[in-house]
């Protein structure tokens, strides 16, 4: 039988509260358009939150009987000189989960931002037929604190 440690096994930060560690924020846009190229914002991820799960709650936003609506997930830094924009590093480009009301889980690995950056939901196909209504983001992770 063999035993396999993460790398990081003994040298992660362990609670840093008296409940624990585990940080969730949320945010809501309420987009105007949905044209290809939009940029919905829907919240700031804080500095120190190593995320690790992220779930997008959303309205039908194209109520085309053949909607084209589509995305992509990433983050961007709220100052651009504090590090790349990965617009895509959550949801890859041509996600369709805006063309029907409901809620969807995002697979990634895991990652620690050490300053604020923008939670950002890029249109990569316009609305058939847009209609407005809301995109939710749900964000949980690590509070671990920035180094």
């Amino acid at each position: 039988m063999a035993i396999f440690n993460a790398p990081d096994l003994n040298s992660k930060a362990r609670y840093m509260g008296a409940y624990g560690n585990a940080a969730v924020t949320w945010g809501s846009v309420a987009p105007a358009a949905g044209t290809s190229g939009d940029v919905y914002r829907p919240l700031i991820i804080p500095a120190g939150v190593e995320v690790t799960d992220i779930d997008i709650v959303n309205d039908d936003l194209d109520s085309n009987a053949a909607p084209t609506i589509a995305c992509k997930v990433g983050y961007a830094p709220l100052n651009p000189a504090d590090g790349p924009a990965v617009d895509d590093y959550f949801a890859s480009a041509g996600k369709t989960f805006l063309n029907a009301a409901g809620r969807n889980s995002l697979a990634f690995q895991p990652i620690k931002f050490e300053k604020p950056v923008y939670l950002v939901v890029t249109l990569t196909a316009s609305a058939a037929t847009f209609t407005p209504g809301k995109v939710t983001a749900i964000v949980k992770g690590d509070a671990a604190g920035i180094k």
